[in-house]
């Protein structure tokens, strides 16, 4: 039961030595901890980008932009929010409410945050490695002088990694994740610019579609007066009743025409409501006019292509993760050298009653280094300048798409404004004067009912081409653009 007793006492002592030295280790190394933790990365933000659609740049990409453009606070609708009475929105308003409730921009920030997450984590240095055991117990028997084994020795070894330092791996990672927080900015950036872009575009559809279905029912009143003026002259007997027929079937197909027209503005009013955030059925309408008072000349394709060479964030993105790339190629190559770390241990020999001498104290120190003769990371660069290749071809390809794009975009604007200043003047004014001076002559008997309804119907299509004309400018300057990254024309 002695010896027994014994045991335990070591075994006590073991684990006694174990609890004191960590704690000593702590104690004794927490300004060494805190000289190391000035090397932690700080916090990163990148360079502001400016946003399409704002002229004062923002402190920093961690926020949806707010002050972009003037919007009153009762614009902005809360998901749960509901109106006895339709929320009116003009553009400034309708844009606002876009980035602050759009749900796309909000997932779009988040890369933001995990880029930013991921430059913390290659900051970061690596923790210590201890190692403590106890060794050379005995097993069957107890060890004493005349029947000796072991010693007994308790060891605490405490490894700090080097090679972060040494070979500058850490520094890569960190460069590395920086440019990563850079192309996801630029990243936000496009999505907000492809955002507008759209909340623009949804809002004038919603403009041309009330105007379409002002004509739809303006043709309506037209033909319920034509209807009126046809039912007195048959009851006069000045003509048959075929045309009272005649005319009920262009009012039955006025009505389809205000039914599909009323469908296509609730369309475009789901589609807006969609890029403003708002959830459940609440009702929206839009306040603006589609009239211009004075055109914006076109620009020429070239200076055009060189704005949005400068602007375009989805460019801007390309070339950072073209530089973020270059980083990956530095981190991949330094993680191919070794790993080093530097070890210094503490051991105690129990050795009074295995062998008969003193217990004794003792130290060590040590390096633990990897050889890289066969795995030197070769997959990995390999990849990574793969990587830097596939990115230059997209960025070059979004080039060659964006000449396209900027031509195509230019040509249609200038289409629109020679539509608005040469092509369009004068046309409706001139139709509703055939169309009044006919029905005129047609109340006098001088003209048929065909031909008034083919005046009316060729008043009915220059109004829409009106309409569809100043809808077309707008939409025209807005993609042109959105497709430059800046607001150019105004």
């Amino acid at each position: 039961m002695k010896k027994i007793k014994k045991i335990w006492i070591n075994h006590d002592c073991f684990f006694n030595l174990t609890s004191s030295f960590i704690k000593t280790f702590y104690k004794s190394s927490a300004f060494v901890f805190l000289a190391l933790s000035g090397c932690s990365i700080q916090d990163y933000k990148a360079a502001p980008l400016p946003l399409y659609m704002q002229e004062s740049k923002p402190a920093a990409v961690d926020a949806l932009p707010t002050n972009a453009l003037p919007v009153e606070k009762s614009a902005v609708l809360a998901p749960s929010e509901t109106l006895a009475e339709p929320k009116e929105f003009t553009l400034n308003q309708a844009v606002q409410a876009a980035l602050k409730s759009d749900p796309r921009i909000s997932a779009a920030l988040e890369n933001i945050s995990q880029a930013e997450a991921d430059l913390i984590t290659a900051g970061l240095i690596p923790n210590p490695q201890i190692n403590t055991d106890v060794q050379l117990m005995p097993l069957n028997r107890p060890f004493t002088v005349n029947r000796q084994g072991g010693p007994p020795q308790f060891d605490f070894n405490v490894a700090m990694p080097i090679d972060w330092f040494l070979f500058g791996k850490r520094a890569a990672a960190v460069a590395s994740g920086e440019q990563g927080v850079e192309a996801a900015s630029a990243d936000f950036a496009n999505t907000v610019r492809l955002r507008i872009s759209a909340t623009i575009a949804a809002f004038y559809d919603v403009l041309e579609m009330q105007a379409m279905l002002g004509v739809a029912h303006e043709n309506q009143s037209n033909l319920a007066r034509m209807e009126k003026i046809i039912l007195n002259r048959v009851a006069l007997g000045g003509v048959g009743t075929i045309e009272a027929d005649r005319i009920k079937l262009s009012i039955f197909s006025g009505h389809r025409e205000i039914h599909a027209r009323e469908l296509d503005l609730a369309s475009a009013l789901n589609r807006l409501r969609a890029l403003l955030g708002i959830e459940g059925n609440i009702p929206i309408k839009v306040k603006g006019t589609l009239e211009v008072d004075t055109p914006v000349k076109p620009i020429e394709s070239e200076a055009a292509f060189k704005w949005a060479e400068e602007n375009r964030p989805d460019l801007n993105a390309l070339r950072r993760q073209l530089d973020k790339a270059d980083a990956d190629i530095n981190l991949q190559e330094s993680k191919a050298y070794p790993q080093v770390a530097p070890t210094i241990g503490y051991s105690r020999q129990f050795q009074q009653q295995a062998i008969g001498f003193p217990d004794a104290n003792s130290w060590m120190a040590g390096v633990n280094v990897s050889v890289p003769i066969f795995d030197r990371n070769q997959g990995n660069i390999a990849k990574a300048k793969s990587v830097k290749n596939q990115t230059r071809f997209n960025l070059q390809a979004q080039l060659v798409d964006l000449r396209a794009e900027i031509d195509q975009a230019v040509k249609t604007f200038a289409s629109s404004y020679q539509f608005l200043t040469n092509d369009d003047p004068g046309q409706l004014e001139a139709a509703k004067n055939v169309r009044d001076k006919i029905t005129q002559a047609y109340e006098l008997g001088g003209k048929t009912l065909i031909e008034v309804l083919d005046a009316q119907r060729t008043y009915l299509e220059t109004y829409r081409v009106h309409i569809s004309g100043r809808s077309g400018y707008w939409h025209s300057l807005n993609q042109l653009n959105a497709a430059i990254g800046k607001e150019i024309l105004r």
